[in-house]
């Protein structure tokens, strides 16, 4: 993991992990993404909004943040009219926080209200695996963002999907590819279906540090330079801009240099 600190970003960003399927590792994402982001931006310009019953990034983060040291908000039980409105609320005063990033953990399942706080973000991250069982409720979801989208006029939220849980050496990721074709979405880099990360997505949070760890940590690493890149630095606004198109598949290996 790089240990290098960059310049705050210049715009406060929203991001919400999100997706109607459950188990497709919306929290561990989540808390990875946060961890990375920790060692490329100030810790303190980073906040976790916990919305998940399961409660996995406030466990991790009550565990490990006085190493870390990054502003977590659980708010639970996820999704009811008022707290709703909190993260709401809470969304519209981060624009006033000049390289502020938010990320907010999602419940699976879905409702109207969902997609429509979703759709205040900057980037929804969707994480999921090249099953059929998962692509299809995924393709479901973005389809729903995608009329959210269309209805409010904007290009806003960018919707990245992010291949999860994908077995080691997987290189062929046409299936996912083709089912989004039609879809407004980037394809992010693929993050890899490790032991160590199945220890993490059991509740075993301890020793992430150790060597053993070092292909996940080269994959979160690998996600977070892309997240910096495209969502932070705001390149996905400037290949938008500069393709005027609202259907538009990036497939990761043609955005990442």
């Amino acid at each position: 993991m790089s240990k290098t600190k960059t310049k705050p970003v210049n715009d406060a960003k929203s991001i919400f992990v999100a997706n109607v399927k459950g188990g497709v590792g919306k929290s561990t994402l989540s808390i990875m993404l946060a961890r990375e982001l920790a060692t490329r931006i100030p810790p303190q310009n980073i906040t976790v909004i916990d919305t998940d019953l399961q409660r996995t990034a406030t466990e991790f983060l009550t565990n490990s943040n006085p190493e870390i040291n990054l502003e977590f908000l659980p708010v639970t039980p996820a999704f009811e009219n008022t707290n709703i409105s909190l993260i709401q609320q809470f969304i519209k005063q981060n624009q006033f926080r000049p390289g502020h990033v938010v990320i907010v953990d999602t419940p699976a399942g879905s409702s109207q209200r969902l997609w429509n706080l979703v759709a205040e973000g900057y980037a929804v991250l969707i994480p999921t695996t090249l099953s059929n069982a998962d692509l299809l409720p995924t393709e479901n979801f973005i389809r729903n963002m995608d009329k959210v989208k269309a209805r409010y006029g904007k290009y806003h939220p960018h919707l990245v999907v992010c291949p999860n849980k994908i077995p080691f050496g997987q290189k062929d990721f046409s299936i996912m590819a083709d089912r989004l074709n039609n879809h407004d979405v980037v394809i992010g880099p693929p993050l890899r279906d490790l032991a160590s990360v199945r220890h993490f997505y059991n509740g075993k949070f301890e020793n992430w540090e150790s060597k053993s760890n070092k292909n996940a940590n080269s994959d979160f690493e690998q996600f977070g330079s892309f997240i910096e890149k495209y969502i932070l630095d705001g390149e996905l606004d400037k290949i938008y801009n500069k393709n005027n198109s609202s259907k538009n598949v990036i497939p990761f290996g043609k955005v990442i240099n």
